[in-house]
């Protein structure tokens, strides 16, 4: 068997009669992540009819979107590790089994609470959160088992793929959701994820090689784990709950702040450990913090204007989910050209310049975005600065990615993947909860102001102020009263006008967490150029060991 010296990132069967094709790999890990992703938007779409169907309140079918989100950010980091230790691809399938599961159990939910004699909203939530749980072993192993399948050269161009798939997966959420929700029952947003896990466990078992990292203990870092769970539970469900409980109420600030104690804990704990599950030293790797850095500005950025967007088209202006959706796709579109070329340009001339263009085309394609909202809004308006906002996501993603990896050892991959989706997904948590506290404030001082001289009277300012702020425009109409309905089309017009004056000034937010992405966005060095490797001499056939202690078999 002939073995290069950089053989870890060709995987070998044991026999050493034949490579697997990475591209293969690829393929079958993007299609598991792509459904992930997706799970993790197309349900907002599909909240109003899963609320109405299973009559939950308003806490509770938020509860049904946190609680994946939560449990999702709580366990990223430490199946990272876990991945390393364990088997990559065998925590991976183990991961989608749990989550097609999951599914299984969403869709029935109802039927299950029947049963048991609790109510289906109860067991949907409890659904979900398994589905996290699935979800933090799948995420991680998917860029530790790209890392050993491509050679660095090629790695560029592999993250390139995943990274749009990553981004496509969020965005074709809100699609995919309203095609399902539009004329077929809720529970399809949850049974389509059975035949696609299925399918995807069956592909990995088959083509996607296992790999360890050989110079790892086999003792699982119980400390680590339960210090970084704990501290990232405090301060995701802070987030969560902060635009309820107020952002500095008590709770709020004690939780974020026991979060925080609780993850420097995690540090310091993680600098004595023997064989830590977050290795401190990968913060010494400029492109590594910086890159994650980036990752936690654009999440907070940009996944977190989604939603905002969302309530503008569908409750401001009352598109329909699937019309919604489709005024989305030119974006989705940009982020499919681009991040496959991103990534081969990376390949060739390093991250930092792609990065800056990317940024630069994100920020002012949400800034363009600003300009665009009014209540004339429709798809040709906003169709330039999608495009422009789009090209800049497909130009970010796969360099950030590259950059974060590149210069990490394969052999603790694991931990760098779980490192990089936890700041993503805090990001992301982060983004939605202040964005969507900041758009509910101005919409409530907005709209009071705005109605102040619409000649009703208090309270029925009250109550329409209060259910603009809670985006619940669809009952503003029974809300004003039989005396006052022939200025329902005035006070409607005044709400509109107020949130598209406080979605301007959440974008504004939005753009700005861009920026900062941007400037850092100039600390990334570019990798020198790399010279092909030369052969070596043919080794005795037996699972193949990367130079960096990545031990990889044809599992």
């Amino acid at each position: 068997m002939s073995q290069h010296p950089d053989a870890w990132s060709a995987p070998i069967t044991p026999d050493g009669t034949k490579e697997r094709n990475p591209w293969l790999v690829l393929m079958v890990l993007c299609t598991a992540i792509f459904m992930l992703l997706l799970d993790t938007t197309i349900v907002n779409v599909a909240q109003r009819k899963i609320q109405v169907d299973l009559g939950a309140n308003l806490t509770q079918i938020q509860w049904v979107l946190d609680s994946y989100i939560l449990t999702y950010a709580v366990f990223l980091l430490s199946f990272g590790r876990m991945g390393d230790v364990l088997g990559r691809k065998k925590l991976f399938v183990f991961g989608m089994g749990i989550f097609t599961a999951a599914s299984g159990l969403c869709a029935a939910s109802s039927l299950i609470g029947d049963a048991l004699g609790v109510s289906g909203v109860t067991v949907l939530i409890a659904a979900r959160v398994i589905q996290g749980l699935g979800g933090a072993f799948m995420m991680p192993q998917t860029l530790s088992l790209i890392s050993v399948a491509f050679p660095p050269e090629k790695r560029g161009a592999a993250m390139g793929i995943w990274g749009g798939v990553v981004a496509l997966g969020a965005v074709l959420g809100p699609i995919v959701g309203g095609l399902i929700v539009t004329d077929f029952a809720w529970e399809w947003v949850f049974l389509i994820n059975l035949p696609i896990g299925i399918a995807a466990i069956l592909a990995t078992l088959a083509i996607v090689p296992e790999s360890v990292d050989s110079l790892a203990s086999r003792r699982l870092d119980w400390g680590g784990l339960a210090l970084s769970g704990t501290g990232i539970f405090a301060v995701v469900y802070a987030m969560i709950e902060g635009p309820k409980l107020g952002w500095t109420s008590p709770a709020t600030i004690g939780l974020t702040v026991a979060g925080l104690l609780l993850l420097a804990a995690f540090v310091w704990w993680e600098r004595r450990a023997g064989d830590p599950m977050m290795k401190i030293e990968l913060f010494a790797i400029r492109n590594f913090w910086a890159g994650n850095l980036i990752s936690l500005a654009v999440a907070f950025g940009m996944l977190g204007i989604f939603f905002p967007m969302t309530l503008f088209l569908q409750g401001a202006l009352g598109f329909t989910p699937i019309r919604a959706g489709l005024t989305m796709v030119p974006m989705s579109l940009m982020i499919m050209v681009g991040a496959p070329i991103a990534g081969r340009l990376t390949d060739r001339i390093g991250a930092r310049w792609i990065l800056v263009t990317g940024l630069t085309l994100m920020t002012g394609g949400v800034l363009f975005i600003i300009t665009r909202i009014s209540l004339e809004t429709d798809w040709q308006r906003l169709l330039p600065a999608l495009l422009i906002t789009g090209t800049g996501m497909g130009l970010t993603f796969a360099p950030m990615t590259a950059a974060v990896m590149a210069d990490v050892p394969p052999r603790i991959a694991g931990s760098a993947s779980g490192i990089l989706n936890t700041m993503r997904n805090i990001g992301q948590v982060l983004g939605i909860a202040v964005l969507g506290s900041v758009l509910s404030s101005q919409v409530g001082s907005s709209a009071d102001d705005r109605l102040a001289t619409a000649g009703i009277s208090p309270e029925t300012r009250e109550r329409v102020v209060g259910l603009a702020t809670e985006s619940r425009f669809e009952e503003i109409g029974p809300a004003v009263g039989a005396a006052e309905a022939a200025r329902l089309p005035e006070i409607f017009r005044e709400v509109q006008l107020a949130f598209v004056d406080s979605l301007q000034t959440t974008f504004l937010v939005g753009a700005i967490a861009c920026a900062v992405a941007l400037a850092i966005a100039f600390l990334i060095r570019n990798p020198a150029p790399r010279t092909a490797p030369a052969p070596a001499p043919a080794q005795s056939a037996r699972p193949a060991r990367t130079a960096t202690g990545d031990s990889v078999t044809a599992d």
